[in-house]
């Protein structure tokens, strides 16, 4: 009787030690962000979609304690900060907008600890920025090399990841070095030429000038064509679509004249990643019929489950931002603090702009919208400008210093992303006086040609 008594308790053991774990606990302090912060997936669909993105709801002092479903392990990031989580992961983290300021404790630290320095496609991925460039391709090139060698180095040295996570990171390196030379022809001084004095040009010589440039980048992707398809070989495995910048280098291959990809067929689910980045594309740039017919047709011939599902919630998403569809109602504060609602407006047509402190394209946009309101002013329209900024201080430190005609308002409201599907900005957004979307993709303000009929046609 004891050895099977032995034997149950043997086999409870055995049991609850081969449990799959399938929850993540994160706690620990988000600085300089909003009271409800967006833990982004960043895995293969997130090219797609975002249904698998997690909120994060942080009290006054930014302080968070969450658990997480996960059944394997994903990429994520908040804010700039890219993070690996992994089923059993226990972490405790302090995070700010600057990824190297990053601290990790529990489990789960060393894999989080270095991806803090994690690169930047956008940068240039090793060239960071332009800081690393040389004084042509061929040192440049010995400079790109050297970084990713003792960042493999690194990234072997670690003892509590997994060959996993060694395997898709060390397809980031590779993936970062394709990406350092293709952005060379953006950041090489040879590229570089007087903006002042192009401007200065007549459109002939400036034709003459950014033609020359193009042969100039063209024959040297030529040149790098051996090393390239080299490199792309050991990125085909669909696994590594994880990795964003192995999405992002991948991408060239719709478009590759320089023999990039010779030889190279991508798997069926890489193609019909890229084919469905396209649809939801499309859908971003215009909600219409059209688009979301096409969209439903791919999800309808779909061969990944997990792409199709994202798409569809896309298509769900854009479905109800046709024309006519009742708008989207948001909580918004003007920079007094009192609080009001887009739905306030009824009876107005309601003419958007979602910008940040931080958008460029936003900032340009801003007196072209400034100038429109007062086209109008007196007539039943009102043009509402919404902040993005999650730190208000930074907002209402802008306003100080540029003065604005227009009640100023800040949102961060989730119906912005979940509803209005603000994926980027600048966004701007039209409403009819019934409070239903007129155009939820609409014309910015500098497209007067565009714009000034359509606000016509509704007050008339």
């Amino acid at each position: 009787m004891k050895s099977i008594v032995c034997l149950l308790v043997m086999a409870v053991v055995c049991f609850s030690c081969s449990e799959k774990k399938t929850t993540v606990h994160l706690k620990g302090q988000l600085k300089g962000m909003g009271p409800q912060e967006v833990m982004r997936y960043n895995g293969a669909v997130s090219m797609v979609g975002d249904s698998r993105d997690v909120l994060l709801n942080t009290d006054s002092e930014g302080r968070f304690d969450t658990i997480i479903e996960l059944s394997e392990p994903e990429y994520f990031s908040i804010s700039r900060n890219s993070l690996y989580l992994t089923p059993g992961d226990d972490l405790e983290m302090v995070i700010t907008e600057n990824n190297n300021e990053a601290e990790f404790k529990g489990i789960g630290t060393e894999a989080n600890t270095y991806m803090k320095k994690r690169l930047f496609p956008k940068g240039g991925s090793f060239l960071e920025g332009g800081r690393n460039i040389r004084t042509d391709f061929a040192s440049t090139k010995v400079l790109i090399d050297s970084l990713a060698s003792a960042r493999r180095a690194e990234l072997q040295a670690l003892k509590n990841v997994s060959p996993e996570f060694k395997r898709l990171e060390g397809a980031r390196i590779l993936a970062d070095v394709v990406n350092s030379y293709i952005c060379y022809a953006s950041y090489g001084k040879e590229y570089q030429f007087d903006w002042a004095a192009y401007q200065r040009m007549t459109p002939e010589e400036q034709e003459v000038v950014g033609k020359k440039l193009q042969e100039m980048q063209e024959t040297f992707y030529a040149g790098i064509a051996t090393d390239m398809n080299r490199m792309y070989r050991e990125l085909t495995d669909t696994a590594l679509l994880d990795v964003a910048v192995v999405r992002d280098v991948l991408s060239y291959a719709g478009e590759d004249k320089y023999g990039w990809f010779e030889g190279i067929e991508l798997p069926d689910r890489t193609h019909e990643l890229y084919e469905a980045y396209s649809k939801v594309g499309a859908l971003r740039e215009k909600v219409n019929l059209e688009n979301v017919e096409a969209a439903r047709k791919f999800v309808a011939e779909s061969k990944n489950k997990d792409i199709a599902s994202e798409v569809k919630h896309k298509v769900d998403q854009a479905g109800k931002l046709v024309q006519g569809q009742p708008a989207f109602d948001i909580v918004m504060e003007d920079v007094d603090g009192n609080m009001k609602r887009l739905s306030d407006f009824r009876g107005k047509v309601i003419y958007v702009d979602l910008w940040a402190t931080w958008c460029g394209p936003c900032i340009q946009e801003s007196p072209a919208f400034e100038a429109l309101s007062k086209k109008y002013e007196g007539k039943d329209i009102v043009f509402v400008p919404i902040s993005r900024d999650t730190r208000k201080s930074d907002w209402k430190s802008y306003l100080e210093n540029h003065h604005k005609e227009l009640t100023q308002y800040n949102s961060q409201d989730l119906a912005l992303k979940d509803d209005w599907c603000i994926m980027y900005i600048p966004r701007f957004i039209v409403i009819d006086k019934d409070f239903k979307i007129v155009d939820a993709y609409a014309p910015r303000p500098s497209e007067e040609e565009v714009i000034v009929p359509l606000l016509d046609s509704l007050l008339n």
